[in-house]
């Protein structure tokens, strides 16, 4: 592998919207803190109407899903759920949440979870290891989906096919359209069955990628890129890999990060390729490959975190359940130097199953669960990465983390044409009367926003309409913190943070105090069980005895790193304590 370097991308992967590009919002007066209450009230009354729920339903697996309705999410064990999800599935659901459809690569299936109106043969349904189905709305017409599947043509094999779904057909439940099932897609003749979709840099428009088979094992990968606008589907963007192929047409698995600038392509069975992805042109622009540790024929199943600086390699070796290996594996996405990038690889787990890793509505990835040579193939229960942008082990990883009951995970989970997102990240100590700086991270960068900080005893400093403000909590506890985002449409996105802050230790060894000679002095610094203590001679208890002159000071420290100290100068007398006089009684 050759050193490279990664130009810099048109929009970075993770977004803070500077202050010189945030409006303030008309009327809006820190000093008048009633007023400031009111408006932020109301604006979150009219967030709730705009909820991110698009994400809320996944279906999948053997008639199981998953509802982000609830935090944490739920699982859906309905026995009248439609068909099974063998080669992925596609789901819709409204910005409120409301489910709309689901489909696997043969059928869709309404809100009632039964067959849709001409919702039959969809598509060919392509086997295991593939997301051969993708769901996403018309440009300007929120009533009408496409529903992107492959199917197969004698002599040429599968291409990329569309339906069109009218949620106005069959009283509202929804149907395909009379005569427009099926219908081939320009350029996608040869495309193989995996697809993903990104939003164009527009934020209205949108990418659908795929590959294209190519009968020469060797030759460079191509990718197909589609335009989907307000006039339809476009003939695709070509771009080339610039490394052949070593292994024919199966199993080049792909992933894009939430910005649309990120691409990584596998090229052969160990060797993936990092490219920058142009979102206004779709291009892909070739970096630099590297490798995942060899283990026989391998896939590599991937995912970026939602900021993009992690990306998530699962690894599948062939072999027979129980005696293969697979592994998970993080890389540094944020590190642009390619030797850095790969020397940032940590294996997070090894394990005798393999999963697809796909981002979750709350910002965590979760794994299905697959054995292979196993019968059924797969297992009843998700894996769960909680906290996805933490380094190495602190990414917090759980396996069975969600049960599914007896209902197996299936080859694949559903994927969904980002839209919008609106998180909080936040530094600084999470200790009484230490200041914390909050920041946005959202997509698209907002017109506007508004912070509720959740602690009304501080007053008028409850509130901010900063990009990044800072706040200094009025006293220990847990507080939500609440950030409106008004994007350029007029769309309202809410986020809300939990923050616990400690209470500050304040050890208090009182005055410096002279005391005679063999008088034992007692130091204490107070007792707290959670706390630690580190006194200046090596002491770890919270309380010492002394009968030297000298300085001493202790560091009391909590369990969340909130950290307090004092000192004392204590001085002894040459000389003994003097003997107190008997009395004498007539």
């Amino acid at each position: 592998m050759q050193k490279n370097t990664r130009p810099v991308p048109q929009k970075p992967t993770h977004i803070e919207a500077p202050k010189a590009g945030i409006k303030k919002p008309i009327g809006l007066t820190i000093e008048n803190g009633l007023c400031v209450f009111l408006l932020i009230a109301s604006i979150f009354q009219v967030s709730t109407a705009f909820s991110q729920g698009e994400w809320n339903n996944w279906f999948f697996g053997n008639k199981a899903g998953l509802s982000f309705l609830t935090n944490p999410p739920t699982a859906v064990l309905n026995s009248g759920l439609g068909g099974s999800g063998a080669g992925g599935m596609a789901v819709a659901s409204d910005s409120a949440g409301q489910l709309l459809f689901y489909a696997n690569p043969i059928s869709v299936y309404n809100r009632n979870h039964t067959l849709m109106y001409n919702g039959n043969n969809v598509g060919m349904g392509t086997g295991m290891l593939t997301s051969s189905i993708f769901a996403a709305p018309f440009v300007g017409n929120s009533n009408l989906y496409y529903l992107f599947t492959s199917s197969f043509t004698p002599g040429t094999g599968f291409g990329l096919f569309y339906s069109v779904i009218d949620m106005q057909l069959d009283q509202g439940l929804g149907g395909v359209v009379p005569g427009q099932k099926l219908l081939p897609v320009a350029g996608g003749e040869m495309a193989e069955p995996y697809l993903i979709g990104i939003r164009h840099q527009n934020k209205r428009d949108f990418w659908l990628i795929s590959w294209e088979r190519n009968p020469n094992p060797n030759a460079p990968t191509k990718y197909l890129v589609f335009l989907v606008d307000k006039n339809g589907i476009h003939l695709p963007v070509v771009s080339y890999s610039n490394t052949g192929a070593t292994f024919g047409t199966v199993g080049r698995f792909m992933a894009i990060n939430q910005a649309g600038t990120e691409f990584i392509g596998q090229t052969n069975f160990q060797v993936l390729q990092r490219c920058h992805f142009d979102a206004s042109t779709g291009v892909i622009t070739p970096l630099y490959t590297f490798q995942i540790p060899a283990g026989g024929t391998s896939y590599a199943l991937m995912c970026f975190s939602w900021s993009g600086r992690k990306l998530y390699v699962s690894q599948r070796n062939y072999g027979t359940y129980p005696n293969t290996e697979h592994h998970l594996y993080q890389f540094d996405a944020s590190l642009t130097d390619s030797t850095e990038f790969v020397h940032s690889m940590v294996q997070i787990m090894d394990y005798n199953y393999y999963g697809l890793p796909r981002l979750g509505k709350d910002s965590k990835i979760y794994l299905n669960k697959i054995h292979d040579g196993m019968s059924g193939g797969s297992v009843d229960s998700l894996s769960i990465i909680h906290n996805p942008d933490q380094p190495g082990m602190l990414c917090n990883f759980e396996e069975n983390g969600i049960s599914l009951q007896g209902r197996l995970s299936g080859d694949h989970l559903p994927s969904f044409l980002q839209r919008y997102f609106a998180y909080i990240n936040h530094t600084g100590g999470l200790c009484q009367q230490m200041p914390v700086t909050f920041a946005p991270n959202t997509w698209p960068p907002p017109d506007s926003l508004w912070w509720n900080f959740g602690d009304p005893a501080s007053g008028t400093a409850n509130f901010s309409n900063d990009s990044t403000p800072q706040h200094t909590f009025s006293a220990a506890g847990t507080y939500t913190v609440q950030m409106i985002v008004r994007h350029v449409d007029m769309r309202y996105d809410t986020a809300s943070l939990h923050l616990t802050i400690e209470p500050q230790p304040s050890p208090d060894l009182g005055p410096d105090r002279t005391v005679c000679e063999n008088q034992t002095v007692v130091l204490d610094a107070g007792y707290n069980p959670q706390w630690s203590y580190q006194w200046n001679g090596g002491q770890t208890t919270n309380s010492i005895a002394t009968n030297t002159t000298g300085t001493y000071s202790v560091t009391v420290t909590s369990p969340n790193g909130c950290s307090g100290s004092d000192e004392v100068t204590i001085t002894i007398l040459p000389g003994n304590t003097p003997q107190p006089k008997p009395i004498r009684h007539n």
